[in-house]
């Protein structure tokens, strides 16, 4: 997925499923594979489950990298995050948080980027419901968890963009926002201060699915703190393409989701947020 927050500021996202592979007994980085140079291109370049521990050291010419690795006490390696930041903008990016090892906050300085505000962006990914490690260390309610409290407490100094493979399925049908005609029922769920705002369209995808427990832990929060899921809603996603294929079929599990306040700065770009087909 890539995301054009500015007309000098671009974010890809994509879910490699390992960085290393075996070749003729030798460890191969893909970094190194023509599919890279063709994504490695934005400004930002977030990789999840790169399955690489802090003793590998990730390099690609231009780039500076951050790295959040799981601990692991064996061998094998599961999740990690890595995010590449172009040096010409390092000094309007600042990493601040990697407290959770399947979450990373950067903020992108607003004076130097000449937004409205700061954006907070959030490199993350969100294990299966149904793994073994999700099931072993109810990770996916910590992150839920502390991604809502994130949200609240950076939400307050400017704009928020969460982008990654969260392994959440929304129906179509489910919106992520209220009219202004706002339920009297809802006066509990939602915050005092909560206005109601209008989208410019509904979303569409290509594929119909049925929304898993991830995804309506996101509809809420979308709900509560004025987020918007961008996938299916862009000139440049308009049909809503599918972002996961595998022998067991295909799916939309990678989102992004961004401030409702920010969109404005989105959508009036073409190609603002499309998602390419990897071959």
């Amino acid at each position: 997925m890539c995301i054009k927050v500015s007309r000098n500021v671009s974010i890809t996202s994509w879910n490699v499923n390992g960085l290393f592979r075996k070749l003729s007994g030798d460890r191969i980085c893909k970094l190194d594979d023509e599919n890279f140079s063709n994504i490695m291109t934005s400004d930002i370049v977030c990789l999840s489950e790169t399955h690489a521990s802090s003793k590998d050291i990730l390099f690609y010419n231009g780039y500076k990298c951050f790295t959040n690795c799981r601990q692991s006490k064996t061998n094998r390696v599961w999740g990690g995050l890595a995010t590449f930041i172009k040096r010409e903008i390092l000094q309007g990016v600042k990493l601040i948080d990697k407290t959770m090892s399947d979450m990373m906050w950067f903020k992108l300085d607003k004076n130097y980027f000449g937004f409205e505000k700061n954006l907070f962006i959030c490199s993350m990914y969100i294990p299966p419901s149904n793994s073994s490690y999700t099931m072993r260390t109810n990770c996916d309610k910590q992150i839920f968890e502390k991604l809502e409290q994130d949200i609240t407490k950076f939400s307050l100094e400017g704009n928020i963009a969460l982008i990654g493979d969260l392994n959440a399925h929304i129906n179509v049908s489910e919106s992520d926002y209220i009219t202004n005609e706002i339920d009297d029922s809802l006066d509990d769920f939602l915050p005092i201060n909560y206005i109601a705002d209008a989208v410019l369209k509904s979303r569409s995808t290509e594929i119909s699915q049925n929304t898993n427990s991830y995804g309506k832990q996101l509809i809420e929060l979308c709900i509560s703190a004025q987020l918007r899921i961008l996938n299916g809603r862009t000139l440049g996603d308009s049909k809503g393409k599918v972002t996961f294929f595998n022998h067991n079929g295909t799916s939309i599990d990678d989102y992004c989701i961004c401030s409702s306040g920010f969109l404005p700065s989105i959508l009036k770009l073409k190609n603002s947020f499309k998602v390419h087909k990897m071959e």
